[in-house]
């Protein structure tokens, strides 16, 4: 039963290792997306920043052309202006000063020139005048008429005079206009070089995600795929597994009943042996303490003898040693007699004669 367990056991760690193959792969897989994915945000961002610069670029060049639109309008407006009325100077008014209008009516001619008129600078009673001296005959002209044709033609000369200084003074800022809306338009030409440069990274670095999202889902598919046969790895293991545990269960059930059975009676048996040796242990130390008891009394009798022993030899001892005591200065006394006697002159020789009779008082004393 064992044996078939282990050998589930392998098979299951063989599927486990699969397993944990293809979950590297798509924790790998999921890595690089999510790399990808903040790779594509930043060139994102590069892109609406290239684009921002794009359209501030074009505002520039929008405002630069209306700027160059409204200066340069009135530019052609006097160059217009100018053309026209040196045009007329010796055309339409030549013709109607000398008469000469050719196949034109002096009316027409004169209509062609009337809006000219409106352009110079000329005061009422001059311009009232005009059409009266214009469409006489040069014969039918009087000196007012003359006269009125003559500063007819000086304001024209002097509205061509300003308008050619208009257009001479306007050319510093035409060229100023034209160099901002070049200058504009060049910083268009390399946002939009930018731009697209961005707009081309964006989608190499969109590709490249797309190709991870393609590879994470196919690692996800992969290991959807390998499930089922995971599981059946499993199942089977987990069954013997099963099978073993049923095993261990009942068998260690019965192993536990009986051993709780012999368990109980050697518990018995020890409890009792243990009762036993717990009232031998007693007696023993019953026994111990009497005895102890017995010696220490035998002691205690023993040390009373030695101590009226040894005061009984003190007492002896003081006495042997007060007799050698005595018989010591009953020498020393004799031994001074004598000494004394050969000192003395014949004079003192009555008086030695005691000196026996102490002496044999101290022998008397020493015996």
């Amino acid at each position: 039963m064992q044996a078939s367990l282990d050998a589930e056991n392998e098979k299951v760690a063989g599927s486990e290792a699969k397993k944990l193959e293809r979950e590297e792969t798509i924790q790998a897989a999921e890595a690089a997306l999510s790399k990808a994915q903040s790779v594509t945000a930043a060139h994102q961002t590069e892109l609406n920043l290239a684009c921002s610069a794009t359209q501030a670029a074009n505002a520039e060049l929008t405002q630069a052309r209306e700027a160059q639109k409204a200066g340069d309008a009135a530019q052609a407006l006097a160059q217009t202006d100018k053309e026209a009325l040196e045009s007329s100077l010796v055309g339409d008014l030549v013709k109607l000063k000398s008469g000469d209008v050719g196949d034109a009516t002096p009316d027409a001619l004169y209509q062609k020139l009337e809006p000219l008129l409106l352009k110079l600078d000329l005061d009422a009673s001059l311009r009232s005048a005009t059409k009266p001296a214009l469409l006489n005959t040069p014969e039918g002209r009087g000196l007012f008429d003359k006269k009125v044709i003559e500063e007819l033609e000086s304001s024209f000369t002097a509205k061509i005079e300003q308008l050619s200084n208009v257009l001479a003074d306007g050319q510093p800022a035409t060229d100023a206009r034209r160099a901002l809306v070049a200058e504009a338009e060049r910083k268009v030409a390399e946002a939009e070089a930018v731009q697209n440069g961005a707009a081309d990274v964006l989608a190499s670095a969109r590709a490249a995600q797309k190709e991870v999202q393609a590879t994470l889902k196919t690692a996800k598919a992969s290991l959807t795929e390998y499930k089922p046969e995971y599981r059946k790895a499993t199942e089977a293991r987990d069954q013997q597994q099963q099978q073993v545990q049923t095993f261990m269960d009942v068998s260690v059930a019965s192993f536990d009943m009986l051993n709780t059975k012999i368990s109980a009676k050697k518990k018995k048996a020890m409890a009792a042996a243990a009762a036993e040796a717990d009232a031998a242990a007693k007696a023993a130390t019953m026994a111990d303490e009497a005895a102890i008891a017995a010696t220490e009394t035998a002691i205690a009798e023993a040390a009373d003898t030695e101590q009226i022993l040894a005061t009984e030899e003190n007492e002896a001892a003081a006495i042997l040693a007060a007799e050698d005591a005595s018989r010591a200065d009953g020498m020393a006394a004799a031994n001074a007699a004598a000494k004394a006697a050969t000192e003395m002159s014949v004079e003192e020789a009555p008086k030695i004669a005691e000196a026996p009779a102490a002496l044999g008082t101290a022998a008397e004393l020493g015996a």
